[in-house]
Order: C-alpha cells, then structure tokens, then sequence
C-alpha cells in the first residue's frame, strides 16, 4: 500500500502584507491542485507551528515589520530550509540580485505570470509509482 504522504498535494505559503494578493494568489494555487495557505507578515509566519509543513514559500519583499529578506534569514537560522521565491512590485535596481544572494531560489516581479509561478513550484502532486512517463496523445478521428 502506498504511503498516502507521499501524494498529498503540495502545501505552498503565501507571505504577503496585502490581502487581496494573499487572497488572489490562494485562489489561483488551489485551482491548480496546490493547497495554500496565507500569512500577512513574516512575524506571523515565524510564530506559526506550520511553517516547517511547507514545500514551498511565497514571500513578499517590501512587508510591515519584517521584509521578506529578513524573514528568509530567520528560516535559515532557525534550520528551515524550504525553497522560496521573493515577489515584489517593486521596480528597485537590484532587488532581484539582492533575493538571489539571499538564498531565494527566484525572484518574481508582480503582477506574475501563471507559468512562471507553477515552473518554480512543481506539479501540485508528485507522480505515483509508474506515472511520470508522457502518455501518447491519442489521435483524433481521421489524423494522419
């Protein structure tokens, strides 16, 4: 019997000060299989007893309190170490080398392109036993 844990969805944090990006990018996630979960802040984050149930982090540069630099450095320091892209608005020379050396694995510029987001994340679920491989397109009636 296959361990169920292995083919849950994937479990994406969304770090964000804005509720309404909180909330649009929970609604796109969810739609495409993934479950999300949004915090408004890195100081909400950090007192979570979630934060190490995520396969991926979605954080939010500029935020109230805490940036999502800063909050990146606290993770690291506390031995989280789930991947996590920067998302900012923000148009600051820099900003995207700055999310590198901090130990993002992306930087996205909002407003974000649904493909970019889902290539950094992955498959909402990982293949079961014998799936992986690309099933033949089955040819409609009269193809060549």
């Amino acid at each position: 019997m296959p361990n169920a844990l292995l083919y849950r969805p994937k479990n994406v944090a969304i770090i964000d000060d804005s509720e309404a990006v909180r909330r649009s990018l929970a609604v796109l996630l969810t739609a495409r299989g993934y479950v999300a979960v949004g915090f408004a802040g890195g100081a909400e984050f950090l007192a979570s007893p979630m934060k190490t149930s995520f396969d991926y982090l979605l954080v939010d540069y500029k935020m109230d309190g805490m940036s999502g630099v800063d909050l990146l450095k606290a993770l690291r320091g506390e031995g989280v170490n789930t991947p996590a892209a920067m998302v900012s608005g923000w148009e600051t020379s820099g900003l995207e080398r700055l999310a590198i050396e901090a130990g993002f694995a992306a930087f996205i510029r909002k407003p974000m392109l649904d493909h970019i987001l889902f290539s950094l994340i992955g498959p909402p679920m990982p293949p079961k036993s014998g799936e992986g491989v690309t099933a033949k397109t089955p040819r409609t009636k009269g193809a060549a």
